[in-house]
């Protein structure tokens, strides 16, 4: 376990530059394709159009549309996370967003001298705090690598729910956790 306080923030302006890095160590990404491709203003390396197309998103989205940052004692960023909402429709292989039921799809990455201490189960427990308190989700659903069992660790220990309509899509399997469940362990 890691001493020292771990907090997150919404994106700002001058977080993008730590984003673009930490998108681009090959450790981090080996199981981040980006699957199903929610994130969308991430794909340039131009601080100005990301930062445009990700202010436009949010507009249109609000709350429920958000990169955070990871920070370790206030000063110094150590991951991300994101989450953005699901289609009425869509589906991830044979798991279907449940119709009329706000659902989000989020991850949680942390730079590879952070893995090992505790700091993923306490980042995504912050992050399932703020989806669970500052928007209007009702399923947060998050889709773990098969080939990295250290997140679906991560992931179960902080309370999430294989689906296990399915082994893996396109490698990833589904977790998920209901606004009753995190009242239920969270409250």
């Amino acid at each position: 376990m890691s001493k020292g306080n771990l907090t997150i923030s919404e994106m700002r302006e001058a977080d993008h530059q730590f984003l673009l890095d930490i998108w681009h160590i090959p450790q981090v990404m080996q199981y981040a394709d980006e699957f199903p491709r929610l994130r969308g203003w991430s794909k340039s390396d131009d601080f100005h159009v990301a930062w445009s197309v990700y202010q436009r998103k949010r507009v249109k989205l609000g709350k429920n549309y958000t990169q955070l940052i990871l920070w370790f004692d206030e000063n110094t960023p150590i991951g991300e996370s994101f989450f953005a909402p699901l289609n009425e429709g869509y589906k991830f292989g044979k798991w279907e967003k449940p119709d009329n039921v706000i659902s989000l799809m989020g991850d949680i990455k942390l730079l590879p001298q952070y893995w090992g201490r505790g700091l993923g189960s306490k980042g995504i427990k912050l992050v399932i705090r703020f989806v669970f308190t500052k928007t209007s989700c009702e399923l947060f659903v998050v889709p773990p690598h098969r080939l990295n069992p250290a997140a679906s660790r991560v992931y179960d220990k902080v309370g999430f729910i294989p689906f296990t309509g399915m082994r893996s899509w396109r490698n990833h399997k589904i977790m998920e956790m209901t606004r009753k469940r995190y009242n239920e362990i969270y409250k």
